[in-house]
Order: structure tokens, then sequence, then C-alpha cells
């Protein structure tokens, strides 16, 4: 029951008793209490002190009561500078009457020492006159070292983040981005900060590698902040702020809270594009030194196979030599017309065999990491043109094909890789017979170059013509063939045989309306005299 007029006690005796009961309850209450507390007058001397002010600041209770309390442990700032009463906030307490707390002080110990506290002055007031201060407080000295271990934890944990070569960035339960280190950012094209707190799917993650819209729920970096599992791959493209995208290798790991409740997701992530590009180019040295070994040994078993035909060849012409002149003595039907049919048949095969081993031998030879340079003569067209068309002419009879040559007398001599040159003409002319309907034919034609030092060569077909797609691509690395058993590597060999030569080859065709191929070489090649035949 409170003190009122009305229920004081007459009784002095009771009266006293009473008081002398709540000043032992208050002092109780002040011994018990783990925060230090102490009373201050006007003056800033201490009034009351209980046990745990004074063990903190390193006294007797006793040898603080009457003693001012900013001279004896507030009295320098944490820096070492002196500390002026005027700046003290417990002193402006009692001073303006107003409540002050904080925890950026420190009090003095006894024995010089100091320590961190969290404090808070109140105003004492008596009828409504400020009579002095109370101040609380407590050693925050742990709840430093805690904060001081804290931030350097999260201070190297941010170095690792910021020094990480992968990207790493956290999602919310939301997907939205809660922290991204700059690797992240680099890689994705953002400026620091610029992805915070944005929805990570429909940023960098929203479509497919094939164009195809891409949902979230099917996203697997999405699935860790939902399923608690964690989810890595590297089939999966990240799409930059520039529109533009790369493959990346990702693991999205979810993040649980200390209460064991999925809080969201960590990702970290690389862009794999070298990576990748290096496997393909690992691939495909794989394949072109399977490639080699095989040519290796095919060239071998041709250039073996061909010894037999050759001699075969050789005692066929010697038979032919020994049996058709008896023959035609006796006037045989048609003996002298077969005899020289024979022979140049067995020409062609021993021209054509002799071909392949030279080829072959070029084949050794890059199997071996050798490759042959060009060797520039002087050279007729119309020669090289010549031996083409009797190579492929009985296989143009066969198809009902004629060919046919045009202005190639007319056509100066020039330089040129004989071989080569050999090799361009054949295969246009060999690929284009089959296109040719029978009856039709494939004309090979010279005349003057659009430039004075050049001529132009043609190998027109009244064939039915190219799709633009096949058109297109006919030298490019994208090369191919319409034909059943075709490999592309007609067009390659013909390019790189012009481009030898420092030429320019064009096509012209339109389904329905035959081919047309335009060859344009330089008379004369600029080559050192060390290349040139005939010099030592």
């Amino acid at each position: 029951m409170p003190l009122t007029p009305e229920n004081v006690p007459q009784d002095h005796t009771n009266l006293s008793q009473m008081l002398k009961h709540l000043e032992q309850h208050h002092a109780l209450i002040l011994q018990a209490a783990g925060e230090g507390i102490f009373g201050l007058d006007l003056e800033g001397r201490h009034t009351f002190v209980n046990p745990a002010a004074a063990k903190m600041l390193g006294y007797e209770p006793q040898e603080l009561i009457g003693q001012p309390s900013h001279s004896l442990w507030h009295h320098t700032k944490a820096d070492g500078s002196p500390y002026p009463q005027e700046q003290c906030p417990n002193y402006a307490t009692y001073k303006d009457g107003q409540v002050h707390r904080g925890d950026n002080e420190v009090f003095w110990r006894k024995d010089g020492t100091s320590f961190p506290v969290e404090y808070s002055s109140t105003p004492i007031r008596h009828e409504g006159a400020l009579v002095g201060a109370v101040v609380v407080f407590q050693d925050i000295t742990y709840r430093r070292q805690c904060e001081k271990s804290l931030t350097q934890f999260r201070r190297h944990t941010d170095m690792i983040l910021q020094a990480a070569g992968e990207g790493i960035f956290g999602l919310d339960l939301e997907g939205n981005h809660t922290f991204v280190n700059p690797v992240a950012n680099s890689l994705l094209g953002y400026e620091p900060g610029e992805l915070f707190g944005k929805p990570s799917h429909i940023t960098w993650h929203h479509t497919k590698s094939d164009g195809s819209p891409y949902p979230a729920e099917e996203c697997p970096i999405y699935g860790a902040y939902k399923d608690g599992l964690v989810h890595q791959g590297e089939d999966e493209v990240f799409w930059k702020k520039d529109g533009t995208s790369f493959p990346a290798r990702y693991s999205s790991t979810p993040i649980w809270d200390d209460l064991d409740n999925l809080a969201g997701a960590v990702v970290t992530f690389q862009d794999i594009t070298e990576k990748k590009r290096m496997a393909a180019q690992l691939l495909e040295e794989a394949k072109l030194a399977e490639v080699t070994r095989v040519l290796g040994d095919i060239g071998h078993d041709i250039k073996n196979m061909l010894m037999p035909v050759l001699s075969g060849a050789d005692l066929l012409k010697d038979e032919l030599d020994e049996q058709f002149p008896t023959l035609i003595r006796e006037k045989a039907k048609g003996a002298e017309t077969s005899y020289t049919n024979s022979l140049d048949l067995i020409r062609m095969i021993v021209t054509n065999a002799r071909r392949i081993q030279d080829r072959v031998r070029e084949i050794a030879d890059a199997v071996k990491g050798v490759t042959s340079p060009p060797h520039f003569t002087p050279c007729r067209i119309r020669d090289v043109v010549d031996g083409v068309l009797d190579t492929l002419r009985t296989y143009a009879a066969e198809k009902g094909i004629t060919l046919l040559t045009d202005g190639l007398d007319a056509l100066p001599v020039i330089d040129a890789d004989e071989r080569r040159l050999f090799n361009a003409f054949y295969n246009l002319i060999n690929n284009a017979i089959p296109e040719v309907p029978r009856g039709g034919s494939v004309t090979v034609g010279g005349g003057p170059g659009p430039r004075p030092d050049t001529v132009e060569l043609t190998v027109a077909d009244t064939g039915k013509g190219m799709p633009s797609e096949v058109r297109d691509r006919l030298f490019t690395a994208e090369a191919i063939s319409t034909k059943k058993e075709g490999t592309g590597l007609g067009t390659k060999i013909v390019k790189d045989a012009i481009d030898l030569h420092h030429g320019h080859i064009s096509v012209e065709s339109e389904e329905g309306c035959g081919t047309i191929f335009r060859l344009v070489l330089s008379v004369s090649q600029v080559v050192s005299s060390q290349a040139r035949p005939g010099n030592k």
C-alpha cells in the first residue's frame, strides 16, 4: 500500500521501522544487482556505490563514497587523451537533467587499466528539484571481443569472396541476390551493387542455350533453395547484361539457419567457354591424330597395291605389242582401232597410277610432319586441262557427257604448280559430270583476266545447278556434299590450290540453270630466287 497522508501511521515508532525496512530492502537490491550502480550528487561525488560497481572499478565501496567520480574513473578517453568534465555525459545528467546512454565510453580502474562500458545516467529529483544522478553500467569487454572477432571473421570472409576466382552470390528464399562478389559482377557484366536485391533467374538464367524460355521451376539453381539439395552441373548457360551468354559450370548449395530452416542458397560458377574450346580442340587433335595414323596405313597399302597395277599395265602393253601387229598385218577387223584404244587406256592407267603415287608420297610426308612447298614452273593451261580430260573422258562417255574446251590455246604460259592445278581442275570436272544429265556437257574455257597480269578460267556445266544453301557454303569449313558418298573435301582441295596460286575462285549457280566456276590466276608468281625452278 503506497504511503499517503491518509494512511501514514501516526505512531512514530512504526513509521521509523517501516522506513528502516524500505532502506534495507533497497540496499539488498543494490547489493544483489549484477550491474554497477552508483549515485552522484550535484558535484559529481559518490553518494552510494554497490558492490558490483566497486569490484569492476577495483575499489572497496567505502573508498568511493564522497569521492569525485569523473577524476577517479572517467578522466581519460579511450585514445589516451584527457576527458574534460564538461564533455562527460554522466556529468551532463546532473547538470541538464536529461537521461544519457551510450556504449562508446571507457571507465578506468584503480590500477590504471580501463574497460569498455555500456551505461545509462539518469537524473535524481526530489520534490521536482534536481539533486544528482544514478549511473548504471556494465563491463562489455567480452561483447567487444566477440564483436571484434565477428568483424574480423566477416572481413576475412569478405576478403575470400572478393579474391575468389569464381563467381559467388547468395540468394534468399525468393531467389533475390543477398551478396555478389566482384568476379560474379564481372562475368555477368554488372557494376558492383547493381544486382543486390534483384531476382536471379529472370536476370541471368531466363533462357536455355537453344533460345527457348527457361521456367524457374525447372532451374536446378532455383531447386537448391526449394528442395534443400546441392545441385551441380556444367550444362547451363548464364546470360550477361548485354544479352550475350556463356556456358557455365555451377554449384548451388542450400543455406540453413540456426534453427535448421532453409534460408537460401549460395551459388558458385565459372565461365567454361575456354575449357569447352580446349576440350573441343583436344578432341579434334585426337581425331586428327587418328586420321593421320589411318592415312599413313592407307597410303602404305595404296603404294603397295599400285605396284602390281603398274607392273600389270607394262605386261599388258608388252602383250598387246606382241599380238596386235600380227592382227593388223592380217587385217583383222577393228584390230588397229582396238590397239590404239588399248594403248590409250594403258597410258591413262599408268599416268594416273603415277599421279596416285605422287599423292601417296604427299600423304606419307604429311604423316611425318613434312609438307610439300609449291613448285612453280612455266605451265600451259591447255596441257593441264588436256591431262584432266584424258583421265575423265572414259568416265564422261559412260555418263553420256561431252567434255569440251574453249579458248585455252590463246592463253599465255603462266607460273603454276602443275600438279596442284591438275588436282583443282580434276575435282571441278569430276564433281560436275554426275550432276549433268545425259547429253549435256562440261566446258573448260579461258580468256583474259580482270587485270592485265591475270587469266580467267571457267568450268561450266549444263547440269541441274545447286541450291543456294549448298552454293553459299562451297568454299567454307561448312561445305557439304549433295552426293550420296560425297565428303565435301573436293571444293576444299580446289580452294587450297587456287589460294596457293594467290588466285580467286567464285561460283554462279541456280537450280535448273547449271553451274559456272570462275578462277582468276596470276600469270607470274612472286617467289624468291631460291624457290625458282632451276636456281641452285
